[in-house]
């Protein structure tokens, strides 16, 4: 029973991420069920800072704080690894377990080194992911990866949020114990925002298909949607709402420019709540390249939305093939032979139904 353990919950990265979030709303879940569990946050990380006042969490700060290419720093740096250990014990006789949230492998990498010369069997490691850094487009990646490989054995502890991730982590370490804490989303406030009715559909003839997140073409593949679009071949109206922003934001205008005239692209820029903007939305397209578990592709499935995205990653652990696209080849064309498949489902419906 998790009610007689002590537990601590070491946060390690310098902004809020997604799987930050994801680890606050477990630590208000657990903390509503009674569960006590000691939080370190970092001094320089003042969004999750704020965000665990309003959570009504207690914590206490920490300075082993992230550094560039941390990773290296994890083999080399003497101060930075001096202030993990110093942390490490401090606190390690304290506790049965000390979970450190790992958003990467790179990530407290310097923590869990330490914990390795410490002998220290009671670190485990909370990562969303296991994408090497080539993968990630990160730059020194293959020095990275060299160095990951040792990082990922030098503990022996693990929690992750599917099976692929899991069965990737036993194989970069055999000797893992792997437990998969899932990824969750709150029932949604906003009931207006649901599947459009088939009648809408036929009255209007547009099918409304949304595509949020950063706008990063390496991990998100937003330009893998807009060739996609290029090849659709059905006689129907699409309205593409994107919300989010990026890098590679202008490089996505001018792409979408180019689509045929019954495309129409909205681009709303980043917004705090997707579904407000995003009514009667037909179709979730998630075209991304490596994701972990998407928390937009949880909030859709709450909402009975259909979606449409590639069989990799945590999206093997929530969709089937209704709505998994193929990987590895072309996969512009793949995704557009799934969004035509879409359409062909909705006309046979229609079809059905007058």
């Amino acid at each position: 029973m998790l009610k007689n353990l002590r537990i601590a919950v070491l946060f390690v990265s310098p902004i809020l991420g997604g799987h930050e979030l994801m680890a606050v709303n477990h630590l208000k879940k657990l903390n509503g069920k009674g569960v006590k569990i000691s939080s370190f946050v970092p001094s320089n990380n003042e969004k999750l800072i704020e965000l665990m006042q309003i959570s009504s969490l207690d914590y206490k700060l920490h300075n082993v704080l992230h550094r560039k290419v941390e990773i290296i720093h994890s083999f080399v740096n003497a101060k930075y690894l001096a202030q993990s250990s110093a942390l490490l014990r401090k606190i390690s006789h304290l506790f049965d377990f000390i979970v450190v949230v790992q958003g990467d492998i790179e990530l407290g990498a310097g923590l869990i080194n330490t914990a390795k010369r410490l002998s220290l069997d009671n670190i485990v490691s909370y990562i969303p992911y296991t994408h090497s850094f080539e993968t990630m487009g990160s730059k020194f990646s293959k020095v990275k990866d060299v160095l990951a490989k040792y990082v990922y054995k030098n503990c022996d502890k693990y929690i992750t949020i599917c099976n692929q991730f899991s069965d990737d982590l036993k194989i970069k370490n055999p000797n893992a114990q792997v437990k998969v804490l899932r990824n969750f989303v709150d029932r949604p406030k906003d009931s207006g925002t649901k599947f459009t009715e088939v009648s809408d559909y036929a009255s209007t003839d547009v099918i409304t298909i949304l595509m949020a997140g950063r706008i990063s073409f390496r991990q998100k593949g937003q330009d893998t949607l807009i060739q996609a679009l290029k090849m659709i071949n059905r006689s129907v109206q699409i309205k593409l709402n994107i919300i989010g922003d990026g890098p590679d934001y202008d490089k996505l205008v001018e792409l979408s420019s180019g689509l045929k005239k019954n495309v129409v692209v909205t681009f709303f820029g980043w917004k705090k709540d997707v579904w407000k903007h995003a009514r009667h939305v037909d179709l979730l397209v998630i075209p991304s390249n490596y994701e972990g578990v998407p928390l937009i592709m949880l909030e859709a499935l709450k909402r009975n939305i259909p979606i449409i995205a590639p069989a990799r990653d945590g999206m093997l652990d929530y969709l089937d093939g209704k709505s998994l696209y193929p990987v590895g080849g072309v996969e512009y064309s793949a995704l557009a032979d799934k969004i035509n498949e879409f359409i062909d489902n909705q006309s046979v419906i229609l079809k059905a139904k007058y």
